[in-house]
């Protein structure tokens, strides 16, 4: 003999097998987005990075002003270990910005590379014996702090991009690979031009 259920009861039954079917899908696709969200970023970041534009007109002796204008010792300029025998006519740019360390343990910048250069160089700006500001490679490194920063500016550390392969116009981007005690890192900032005559350093805007 053929029964019919209830309109209510046939209405619970229904609710009850759709909870059913959306607690098994949810048991079922929970793992997934677990994964994808365990990674918590990159270790090391660069917060308002950025590339000093050269135009690709400029002379050699225009293209490496930045070093010029950052008080940097002539090429004949002595106590420059590292830097002896540089070639201070080869067009040259710096990444500036900061670094930040998202993990719980010291990263070292070693070192680096970049499409855009021949030759990455970690330099910093010291006061020699006469008093006079100069750049140098720093020796060791730049050390970001666990959970802590690392800021690179005009006139003080900086990663210095030498041997430019091409021109780095405003509003473009660059691709520089830190190598670091954690591994390496690609970061990809942008180009911009400096306003007036620089002496600040402060960066027009990209367009």
């Amino acid at each position: 003999m053929h029964h019919t259920l209830p309109a209510t009861r046939r209405v619970a039954l229904v609710a009850a097998v759709a909870a059913l079917t959306l607690a098994a899908g949810a048991c079922g696709s929970s793992e997934s987005p677990a994964a994808d969200a365990s990674p918590t970023g990159a270790a090391l970041v660069v917060d308002d990075g950025w590339v000093k534009a050269v135009d690709e007109t400029a002379s050699p002796s225009a293209s490496s002003s930045l070093e010029m204008d950052m008080s940097s010792p002539s090429p004949s300029a002595s106590g420059m270990d590292g830097m002896d025998g540089m070639d201070m006519s080869m067009p040259m740019s710096a990444m500036f910005g900061t670094l930040r360390n998202t993990t719980d343990e010291d990263i070292t910048i070693e070192g680096g590379s970049t499409p855009a250069a021949e030759m990455v160089e970690l330099h910093e700006t010291v006061k020699n014996a006469s008093g006079e500001m100069q750049m140098q490679p720093k020796q060791g490194g730049f050390v970001v702090p666990a959970g802590g920063t690392y800021v690179l500016k005009p006139g003080g550390d900086h990663v210095m991009l030498m041997g430019l392969t091409g021109a780095l116009r405003n509003g473009a981007e660059v691709s520089v690979t830190l190598r670091t005690s954690a591994g390496e890192f690609a970061l990809t900032v942008p180009v911009r031009a400096f306003s007036g005559a620089e002496e600040t350093y402060e960066p027009s805007p990209s367009s």
